[in-house]
């Protein structure tokens, strides 16, 4: 899998880069209410992000691994990421997304998953995929099903360290259902 550049009518979605480390600091990664739900612990120092950033490099290195950057047309902001690997426990592909919050509630996160999504089905061929939310926020559920995923159960997630536990609901997205929807 291949993290293409693409663009929608207000965004463009990219690789990240080394140099995206103070903006991806400033803007999400060390926002206690963006990291609140997502996998990932707030980031305390640069260091944390510049971290992350070497991780990225190395995603994109790996076959079954894409990330983007969610860039703003209008200002070239970087704003969020949002990314996709294989899940092997659940034989799909995983798509998880942060945005930063002054840019919550603007639509560009479903914008941008459902670009993604357009191109991981139409370019990379992939056909299942899986996306969870903590029940405690359900403004990423409603990304989740405007972008065509559908509730299949209630799980639980943690964050990476282990630190943190949540409820959570699970979806899933079989491209055979997307591609009958668009014609």
């Amino acid at each position: 899998m291949q993290t293409q550049k693409l663009e929608t009518e207000r965004l463009i979605l990219r690789k990240l880069k080394l140099e995206d480390e103070n903006e991806i600091f400033n803007n999400w990664t060390s926002d206690d209410e963006v990291s609140k739900y997502v996998r990932w612990s707030i980031h305390k120092s640069i260091e944390d992000t510049r971290e992350y950033l070497k991780n990225v490099m190395e995603t994109y290195k790996k076959e079954k691994n894409a990330e983007w950057g969610i860039v703003l047309k209008e200002t070239n902001e970087l704003i969020g990421a949002l990314g996709c690997f294989f899940n092997d426990e659940e034989n799909r592909y995983e798509i998880g997304y942060n945005i930063s919050r002054k840019h919550w509630r603007n639509g560009y996160t479903t914008e941008a998953l459902k670009k993604v999504m357009e191109y991981l089905i139409n370019e990379e061929h992939i056909k299942s995929f899986i996306c969870s939310h903590a029940k405690d926020n359900p403004a990423s559920g409603a990304v989740m099903r405007k972008a065509g995923f559908k509730y299949v159960k209630d799980d639980t997630y943690e964050k990476f360290d282990k630190s943190q536990k949540f409820d959570c609901k699970v979806y899933y997205l079989e491209a055979i259902n997307l591609t009958k929807r668009s014609k």
